[in-house]
């Protein structure tokens, strides 16, 4: 079994690692608001919106550090959502770009959300996105940009102020590694999603 194959049997196992993540819908997600309003959707979630639950009202979090490392991660989640929408038009890169960008706007829904839930605003810094000039560049700096929020989440999963937030946090957690594992995963083949993947370059 040559490397090539090898590398598509891998990608396959990602997805399909991802695909039950993505099958849990929380109640309440299908109304069209938020970033886009589900402009991406066709390339996204294959039409709905995924995202874990999150109540109308939680424990205030007593920590500023804490507050504002969620206000950072929700602008570096807006900006992922920007880049990865810009460069799968770019580079008409469709996989993964199709697996992940529905669920990063599910993310900053669910970052929005959890600021409502707490009663503060759910503001941040808006970050220019990068020009990226070749998919290989594109894709590097999609897994550079998940390891840079999966290192955050951690720290906002480890040091939350009640279990609630913590599962919420975590679950986006697990869903940031899993679309690190596809960019890398696809970087590793050359932009090539392989035999059995539609078999052509995207």
């Amino acid at each position: 079994m040559n490397k090539r194959l090898l590398s598509a049997v891998a990608v396959s196992l990602s997805i399909l690692v991802a695909l039950p993540a993505m099958a849990q819908r929380g109640p309440g997600w299908m109304d069209g608001s938020g970033p886009g309003q589900g402009a991406a959707m066709g390339r996204g979630m294959m039409g709905y919106q995924v995202a874990p639950e999150v109540p109308t009202s939680l424990p205030v979090p007593t920590s500023q550090e804490w507050t504002q490392k969620l206000k950072d991660v929700l602008a570096l989640e807006r900006l992922s959502y920007a880049q990865y929408t810009a460069d799968a038009e770019r580079h008409n890169a469709h996989m993964p770009y199709g697996m992940v960008i529905g669920q990063e706007q599910d993310h900053i829904r669910t970052i929005e959300r959890l600021f409502s839930a707490y009663d503060l605003p759910a503001t941040s810094n808006q970050i220019p996105i990068t020009e990226t000039k070749t998919l290989t560049e594109a894709l590097e700096l999609c897994v550079k940009m998940d390891q840079d929020l999966i290192q955050r989440y951690e720290w906002l999963v480890q040091n939350a102020g009640d279990r609630q937030s913590t599962a919420i946090l975590n679950e986006l957690l697990l869903q940031s590694r899993q679309h690190m594992v596809m960019f890398q995963q696809t970087l590793r083949m050359d932009g090539r999603m392989g035999p059995g993947m539609m078999g052509h370059r995207y």
